[in-house]
């Protein structure tokens, strides 16, 4: 599944999805652009609306390396990295 996102400067960008997980009652994305780089968007629940999710990269340095080792238990088998 694809999605477009928009940024705070009405940038707007592709991202493959690739896994979904949610953690600590928060909502996950595991994404990938158009040149395989990967980053972590959490679910800004204050942010969004009805029609919209709004979405973070904001996470603390745990917060990171817990969901992270979370994805990467799910993605075991697949050749994707996260920095």
């Amino acid at each position: 599944m694809t999605i477009d996102f928009t940024d705070d400067e009405n940038n707007t960008a592709l991202y493959e999805v690739i896994e979904t997980t949610t953690l600590g009652g928060n909502t996950y994305l595991l994404v990938a652009d158009a040149e395989d780089n990967a980053r972590i968007l959490k679910e800004d629940p204050s942010a969004g609306d009805e029609e919209t999710a709004a979405y973070t990269e904001a996470l603390t340095d745990s917060e990171y390396e817990a969901v992270a080792a979370v994805f990467s238990e799910l993605l075991e088998d697949a050749d994707i990295g996260l920095e």
